[in-house]
């Protein structure tokens, strides 16, 4: 069943369109822009080879979620949950990750090139050919995490 949003017609908004509804001061539906990638994974929790490039993800419960070959380049994370996640072959430089949960992730062929993983819990993370130039990490915990540098550039 869609999720649908109702918008109450103001005289503002009769004034503004031609909604039959709107001069009757009725409830006009209104359809969430759902079909949005960052809207797919809040949603569905998967999101593969979507692009999420700079988008504004703060404290979100993505735990699981298949984020596989995702462009998440300079994305706001800070302190998302992204325990279990997929991330494999994610694009995430630049990304803001600072204070998040990364435990049990996968995380090979990553680029996290310059992101800021400060503070951020990275435990049991798999990390194969994950590509970590310039990355901030004070803080960070990666007890038990396997992490293997390389990867294409």
């Amino acid at each position: 069943m869609a999720i649908r949003s109702v918008l109450i017609a103001t005289s503002l908004l009769a004034s503004m369109a031609s909604f039959p509804q709107a001069s009757e001061g009725m409830p006009i539906p209104v359809e969430p822009a759902m079909a949005s990638a960052r809207g797919r994974l809040l949603r569905d929790g998967q999101c593969k080879g979507c692009d999420l490039r700079n988008a504004v993800l703060i404290e979100a419960h993505l735990i699981g979620v298949d984020l596989r070959e995702a462009d998440l380049r300079g994305a706001d994370l800070q302190r998302a949950n992204l325990e279990g996640a997929d991330l494999t072959g994610a694009r995430l430089s630049r990304a803001d990750l600072r204070g998040a949960n990364l435990t049990n992730a996968d995380l090979s062929d990553v680029d996290l090139r310059h992101a800021d993983l400060s503070d951020a819990v990275v435990i049991n993370a798999y990390a194969p050919g994950v590509r970590a130039d310039g990355i901030r990490y004070v803080g960070a915990d990666f007890t038990g995490s396997h992490l293997i540098y390389g990867g294409s550039n």
